[in-house]
C-alpha cells in the first residue's frame, strides 16, 4: 500500500505480464504493471452536485434591556454572521421572529440563565408543531456568556482577510474594524458562539482533531427591515409549504416543497446561491429607498429589448456560480475532493490552467496539468516510459535466470521501487531454494516469489521511487494554489454574493417583463397609490383579472373599509394591496398601471387562521392573536390588512370588537397606520368615530335571474344594512358552489322566520 492509497498488484497473470521462455523461437512479452485503487472511490459529479447545498446554522442570542444582539455559524461554509445590536420590543419580540425567519438555524444557542418573554418566544417556535423538529434549543453555561470570556475569546479570533504577518496589537485594531465592542450584546452572543464551536467542534464536524475555520465574518443590520409577522407571509401567500407529492417523503423532516406562492413564482434563479438569495431577499424587505432604488434600475436595464442578449449570456454563466465558501473549506482542511476543484474551475480559468480534472476524478487525487511545472512534466514522462524500460530489463533478467525458469515479471511498487518476479516452480519451495544466484530474495505473494536483480537495482538508481516524488510534487503545487485561493477568499466571498444578487435581479426582471409590471414611484410620504393593480399570482394564472384603483393617504383617507357579497373579490383586492407593497419594499416592479409608495415600518394582517390543531388553540383565539400584534406594532408608517374579523364569535360580539380595534386606531388621528378591513357588518359606521380618514367601498355585483354576478369592480360608497348591494347573497352563492337546492330553500325559509321574529 503506497502513502496516496494504492497498491500495485504483486504479480501479473501469465498472459499479462509476463516475459515467457520458448524453446522453439525466441519470442517476449510482457505489459503494464497494473495499480488498484483501495479506498478511493470514483468520484460522480452528479452524486454529489447538491452536497454543499445543504446548509446547518448555529444561532446564538442575548437579549437585556430590550436589546437583541446575535451570532450565526455555517458548518459547511465557515460563514459568521453577527447582528448590529438592535431593540427588540417585548414581547412579542418580532425582530428576533424576522432573524430566525432569515438565518434558518437548526440549532438556538441560550444563556442558560436566560429569563423573561425571549425564553417564551423562542420556545414557542421551538416547539411549533411547523417546525418539525428542524430547530433544537440548546442551553449553555452562563459563564459562556461571560462578557471578559467572549471579548478575550473574539480577541483571538483569526479571519482569512485580515492583514498578512500583522502583530496581535495591529489584528486587535482590524477586529475593532468588523466587530463593534461597544455592542455589549453583539460581543455576548459572538464570544459565546466562539466558546461553544470550540468545545462542541469534534460532534459538530465528526472530526476529532479538526477545529472550527472562520472563513468570512459579515454584519447584518436589521434596522431597516420591513417587519412582517409570519401569519401575514402565509396569509399573502409570499411563502406557501405543502407536503412532498411522495409517499415515502411525505412527513419527512426537511421533505416540504413551496406551494403556490409569490416565492415559487420568483424562484427561477439560474444559480443555488441566487435562489438562497432570493428567499433573503423576500425575508427581508427593505425601507430603504436608495437600495430599492438601486434594485428598480438593475430591473429596468434588464427589461429593455436590447438588453436581451446579455442577459442570456450572463445567465449561461450564473449556472456555474456556486457558494465557495464552503468548497474552500474543505480546501483550506485539505479534504478536497476532485469535484470540489471543478467547481471552482467553472469560477476561475486560473486553475483550469493548473489542474486536470479529468485525471484527478480517475485517479482519485489532484493531478496537475502538463506545461504547468517543468520539474514535475520530467518526473511524468520519466513514469510514462517506464514501460519500455521494464519490458528491455526483463529480457535482460530472462537470460540471467536458470533455465528452468519459464517466464519472469518486472514490477515498480511505491517505496520498494523495481523488483523481478518469477511464479514458483514447485508447490513446495523451501527458502534454500528460493536463493537464486545475482539474486537478493525480497518476498513471496501467493504463487509468485519476487526478487532485487541487478537490473532492479539500476532502475531504483536510474529512475527512482517516481511515483511518490510526483504525488508529492502535486501536493505542493496544490497547496499554492490553496494559499492563493485563501488570500483572496473575502474579495471572492463578495464577488460570489453579488453575482448571486445579480441572479435575484434578473430573475425578478424577467417575471415584471412577462407579466408586464411596471415600476413604482417611491416617495418619502405616506402614500399608497395604485392604479389598475392586479394579484401578482392571480395574474400569472389568469389573463382576464379585472384590474382595480386604490389610493391611501392622509388627503384621500388612510382606511378603507370594503364591504360587499360573499365571493365577490374583497380579500382578493386586499391581497393584491399587500402584495404590491411588499413586492416594491423587495425591489422589485409591481403589477400595476401606476403606483406611488411611502416606505412602510411593518405589514401585519387579520387574513388567515393557521389551523387550529397546529396552534393548540380555536379559531377565533388565533385570529383575537392576530389583532392584537397588529394593534400593539402597527406604527403611523404600517400597512394592516384586516378580514372579516369578528367572524367566529356572535354577531354583536364581533361587530363590538372590531368597532373597539378600529377606533383604537382611528384615535390616533395622523398617527393612524394604512388600514384595509373588509367586513359583513353594515352597522359597523354608526359604531365608530366619524373622521374624513375613513372611507367606506364596496365591490360590485348584479343579480341575474336570481343568481349574483360579480363585477369584482370597487366602487366607492357604503352598503347600509337594508342595501342589497351590501348584503352577504350567501344563499345564492351556496347554490351556484353547488349545495342542493332543496338545503337552501329550507335556508330561506328560515331566515324569513328569523326575520318575522325580529
Amino acid at each position: 500500500m503506497s502513502e496516496n492509497g494504492e497498491t500495485c498488484t504483486s504479480h501479473l497473470n501469465t498472459n499479462e505480464g509476463t516475459c515467457t521462455r520458448n524453446s522453439n523461437e525466441n519470442h517476449f512479452v510482457i505489459s503494464k504493471c497494473k495499480r488498484i485503487p483501495v479506498v478511493t472511490p470514483l468520484i460522480n459529479d452528479n452524486d454529489n452536485e447538491d452536497e454543499l447545498e445543504d446548509e446547518e446554522r448555529l444561532l446564538t442570542v442575548c437579549c437585556r434591556s430590550g436589546r437583541l444582539g446575535a451570532a450565526s455559524y455555517t458548518l459547511q461554509t465557515g460563514e459568521l454572521l453577527i447582528l448590529e445590536e438592535i431593540m427588540d420590543r417585548a414581547p412579542e419580540h418580532q425582530i428576533f421572529l424576522s432573524l430566525f425567519n432569515q438565518i434558518e438555524p437548526v440549532k438556538i444557542i441560550m444563556d442558560g440563565k436566560s429569563q423573561g418573554t425571549l425564553i417564551s418566544a423562542v420556545k414557542k417556535i421551538v416547539l411549533n408543531d411547523t417546525n418539525d423538529g428542524k430547530c433544537k434549543l440548546i442551553f449553555v453555561s452562563a459563564k459562556d456568556y461571560n462578557f471578559e470570556a467572549c471579548k478575550r475569546r473574539i480577541h483571538s479570533l483569526s479571519l482569512p482577510n485580515e492583514p498578512p504577518h500583522c502583530s496581535d496589537e495591529e489584528r486587535l485594531v482590524f477586529l475593532r474594524t468588523v466587530v463593534d465592542f461597544a455592542q455589549t450584546q453583539t460581543v455576548h452572543a459572538l464570544g459565546a458562539m466562539l466558546r461553544y464551536l470550540d468545545l462542541n467542534w469534534s460532534n459538530l464536524s465528526m472530526n476529532l482533531h479538526g477545529k472550527p475555520e472562520f472563513l468570512s465574518l459579515k454584519r447584518i443590520s436589521l434596522h431597516d427591515i420591513v417587519s412582517i409577522d409570519e401569519d401575514t407571509y402565509r396569509g399573502l401567500q409570499i411563502f406557501s409549504s405543502m407536503s412532498h407529492p411522495s409517499g415515502f417523503k411525505k412527513g419527512v423532516q426537511g421533505s416540504n416543497r413551496e406551494g403556490l406562492s409569490l416565492f415559487q413564482l420568483f424562484s427561477k434563479c439560474s444559480s443555488k446561491v441566487g435562489h438562497r438569495r432570493m428567499r433573503q431577499l423576500f425575508r427581508h424587505p427593505t425601507n430603504d429607498i436608495e437600495t430599492l432604488r438601486r434594485r428598480q434600475d438593475v430591473i429596468g436595464y434588464f427589461i429593455r429589448p436590447q438588453s436581451d442578449t446579455i442577459m442570456r449570456n450572463i445567465c449561461t454563466s450564473l449556472r456555474f456560480i456556486k457558494n465557495v465558501n464552503g468548497i474552500l473549506a474543505k480546501i483550506k482542511a485539505l479534504s478536497a475532493k476532485a469535484y470540489q476543484w471543478k467547481s471552482l474551475y467553472n469560477m476561475a480559468l486560473y486553475m483550469n490552467r493548473i489542474i486536470d480534472f479529468d485525471l484527478s476524478k480517475s485517479e482519485g487525487k489532484f493531478t496537475v496539468k502538463a506545461g504547468v511545472d517543468p520539474d514535475l512534466d520530467i518526473k511524468k514522462q520519466t513514469m510514462a516510459s517506464l514501460h519500455g524500460l521494464m519490458s528491455e530489463t526483463a529480457k535482460v533478467e530472462l537470460e540471467r535466470l536458470p533455465t528452468f525458469i519459464e517466464e519472469c515479471t518486472m514490477l515498480y511498487m511505491p517505496h520498494l521501487g523495481y523488483l523481478l518476479g518469477v511464479k514458483a516452480w514447485d508447490d513446495k519451495v523451501t527458502m534454500e531454494e528460493k536463493e537464486l544466484p545475482n539474486m537478493k530474495f525480497m518476498f513471496q505473494n501467493n504463487d509468485y516469489i519476487h526478487y532485487k536483480s541487478k537490473g532492479c537495482e539500476e532502475l531504483d538508481v536510474m529512475i527512482g521511487d517516481t511515483y511518490p516524488e510526483i504525488v508529492a510534487h502535486e501536493t505542493r503545487i496544490m497547496m499554492r494554489l490553496t494559499s492563493i485561493l485563501l488570500e483572496n477568499l473575502h474579495t471572492l466571498a463578495i464577488v460570489i454574493d453579488k453575482c448571486a444578487e445579480l441572479d435575484c435581479l434578473i430573475t425578478i426582471s424577467k417575471v415584471c417583463k412577462e407579466y408586464n409590471y411596471v415600476r413604482p414611484t417611491l416617495t418619502t410620504d405616506k402614500v399608497i397609490d395604485v392604479k389598475e393593480g392586479k394579484h401578482p399570482l392571480y395574474l400569472a394564472s389568469w389573463d382576464n383579472f379585472v384590474p382595480n384603483d386604490v389610493t391611501c393617504s392622509r388627503e384621500a383617507g388612510c382606511v378603507k373599509i370594503l364591504t360587499g357579497p360573499n365571493s365577490s373579490g374583497k380579500s382578493v383586492f386586499m391581497k393584491q394591496i399587500g402584495l404590491i407593497a411588499f413586492l416594491a419594499h423587495a425591489g422589485s416592479w409591481v403589477p400595476a398601471a401606476a403606483a406611488r409608495l411611502g416606505p412602510l415600518r411593518r405589514l401585519h394582517s387579520r387574513l388567515r387562521s393557521a389551523e387550529p390543531v397546529a396552534a393548540h388553540m380555536s379559531a377565533f383565539l388565533v385570529d383575537l392573536r392576530q389583532m392584537s400584534l397588529a394593534l400593539q406594532e402597527a406604527t403611523s408608517d404600517s400597512l394592516i390588512i384586516i378580514d372579516e374579523f369578528g367572524k367566529g364569535t356572535s354577531e354583536a360580539d364581533g361587530l363590538a370588537l372590531l368597532a373597539a380595534c378600529l377606533n383604537t386606531y382611528l384615535f390616533r388621528e395622523e398617527d393612524c397606520p394604512h388600514l384595509l378591513i373588509s367586513t359583513h357588518f353594515l352597522n359597523l359606521k354608526e359604531f365608530i368615530v366619524d373622521t374624513p380618514i375613513v372611507q367606506f367601498l364596496r365591490l360590485a355585483h348584479v343579480v341575474q335571474g336570481g343568481r349574483p354576478v360579480f363585477l369584482f369592480r370597487v366602487a366607492a360608497g357604503a352598503a347600509g344594512a337594508g342595501d342589497a348591494a351590501g348584503a352577504s347573497l350567501a344563499l345564492p352563492v351556496g347554490a351556484a358552489s353547488g349545495i342542493h337546492g332543496r338545503v337552501v330553500r329550507r335556508a330561506e325559509r328560515v331566515l324569513e322566520a328569523l326575520a318575522v321574529a325580529q
